[in-house]
């Protein structure tokens, strides 16, 4: 069966299913081919007759790196998806319907993933929570982050930050249409994971998404992954260089295959800066294609704009898995084995003192032994044997410390920055690991989608009913949040605000509970530094 809506652009055809209706597919941009390519989305023109919306459209050109699979891509990526309980087809605006909206920013590192990947789809969401829910492509890589602005502006219309503007306009896109779908367009909930959660922080203080959103949940995601303009400037020049474009021959761009984005693409990614905002130097390996402090769209360093009280209108939940670093760890690379049993297989903590001291400059012994002490003390407390990773205490180590440095750290930054404006900032933390990585980076997702019973959320979570069962309080938090800003519910019950005088944490697994500043003792370590 169809079912049929009439947006402000035209009408779209979609799915009409037993308990909900999808739309698969819709466009909220020209296709950013041809000549526009590396340029800011350009917005739709008004189309005739009813226009299907039943296919889900390409994701951005990627190579093939993702675990949850992306389907077809191409350049002409920006399309979104809906799913909701039923459409507004009452004219009399007196009376229409009008649900919260949620709209997901999916992850995959600014270079791979899609809004229509399996493990994303909002069905779930939208029947259990009566919630329009909403997922976007957006362009990624170098189509969407290469800032070429400094060498053929005067040229060429192109942009920095695409990536984030193309997201701009979905919002947008959900503002203006979202109503005759039956949502709130005052009330829009984002929600993202990884560099999802990333794009958000960077959302919340840019200046032209104000009044998109209310409510922000980020899971595992912070506001540190950005470069400066210097720094995009030599990630702009590896590009060119790989590619041979001159800035005196600006039309080169257009005809670089896709092959030879990719290529050089690559050669971006292996260069190095540094993270944070603070004076001690920490590392930033493999994801320099990444948003641009630009001064316009990204006005400035988004931990600092968030101190400075940039997203005060916005209620934030955040939080990480408490293994994050497994899933990179354990997880076959392109060569088909992990990391644990190529490059780390030996590890000892000799060795990791040495990783330490690379990712963590002058801290290398100091940060071994503290990661040491965290995974004696948690093999203490819950039987070795029942261990979800058959792997060498260093290497649990060396993830613990990742984890830390990369994700959960930064998160805590992000929310105590939003806790100086707001009382309604809520942290989470996912500890289920029973799945064969633990509690590891992207655990959190088939949960809070309802996926856990199948595919790789199965493999994510074990698939249980006790899995299944968490999933549900999940989904009942993130609802909460999106309808009100507090994620208290009856399964939970009353969840505190967090500050820095105040560490209370919803911590998620068996036994779901709050936690007062969990891992308190390597959060400590990091003061000052990230």
């Amino acid at each position: 069966m169809t079912a049929t809506v009439e947006t402000r652009l035209g009408a779209l055809q979609g799915i009409q299913r037993t308990n909900h209706i999808e739309f698969r597919g819709i466009p909220y941009a020209q296709p950013p081919v041809d000549e526009r390519r590396f340029q800011a989305p350009h917005p739709l023109s008004p189309w005739e007759g009813v226009k299907r919306a039943d296919r889900f459209g390409d994701a951005s050109i990627q190579e093939n790196i993702s675990l949850f699979g992306v389907g077809n891509i191409s350049e002409d990526c920006l399309y979104l998806n809906v799913w909701t309980p039923s459409l507004n087809t009452n004219k009399n605006t007196d009376t229409e319907t009008k649900r919260p909206v949620m709209v997901w920013i999916h992850g995959g590192g600014y270079i791979s993933g899609s809004g229509s990947q399996l493990i994303y789809r909002g069905k779930e969401l939208c029947e259990n929570g009566d919630m329009v829910v909403v997922t976007i492509n957006y362009r990624l890589g170098v189509l969407g982050f290469l800032d070429l602005t400094q060498y053929f502006s005067s040229d060429l219309p192109v942009s920095a930050n695409n990536g984030l503007l193309d997201q701009i306009a979905a919002l947008q896109w959900v503002k203006d249409n979202i109503l005759a779908f039956g949502g709130d367009p005052d009330q829009v909930t984002v929600f993202g994971e990884s560099a999802g959660g990333m794009s958000i922080a960077a959302l919340m203080t840019s200046p032209l998404s104000k009044g998109l959103f209310t409510r922000a949940i980020i899971q595992s995601g912070s506001g540190d992954h950005v470069l400066t303009k210097e720094e995009a400037t030599q990630v702009t020049d590896c590009f060119l260089q790989e590619t041979g474009v001159s800035s005196e021959d600006p039309d080169a761009l257009f005809t670089l295959s896709t092959k030879q984005i990719i290529k050089a693409q690559k050669k971006c990614l292996s260069l190095s800066f540094d993270r944070g905002t603070q004076q001690q130097r920490v590392p930033q390996f493999g994801m320099t294609l990444v948003p641009v402090i630009d001064g316009d769209i990204l006005p400035t360093n988004p931990i600092r704009a968030i101190e400075n009280g940039a997203a005060s209108d916005i209620a934030l939940m955040a939080g990480t898995t408490r293994d994050e670093w497994n899933l990179f760890l354990h997880t076959p690379g392109p060569e088909g084995d992990s990391l644990a049993k190529t490059r780390y297989k030996h590890l000892d903590k000799s060795e990791l003192i040495k990783i330490c001291e690379r990712d963590l400059p002058g801290l290398g012994e100091k940060s071994a032994n503290l990661y040491e002490s965290v995974i004696l003390s948690r093999a203490e407390s819950k039987d070795s044997s029942n261990s979800p990773l058959p792997t060498g205490a260093a290497l649990d180590m060396y993830s613990a410390f990742e984890s830390d440095r990369m994700f959960r750290i930064p998160t805590l930054r992000l929310a105590e920055a939003q806790s100086r404006h707001r009382d309604d900032v809520y942290m989470f933390e996912f500890e289920w690991d029973k799945g064969i990585f633990g509690a590891c980076h992207a655990i959190d997702i088939p949960f809070v989608f309802g996926a856990t019973q199948g595919g790789f959320g199965q493999i994510l979570t074990g698939g249980s009913d006790k899995a299944a069962e968490l999933s549900s309080t999940v989904q009942s938090c993130w609802v909460a949040f999106a309808r009100s800003g507090n994620p208290g519910t009856d399964r939970v019950g009353q969840w505190p605000g967090y500050n820095a005088n105040n560490r209370k944490v919803m911590c998620f697994d068996i036994e779901t509970r709050i936690v007062d500043d969990p891992q308190g003792n390597t959060r400590g370590h990091w003061d000052g530094i990230l």
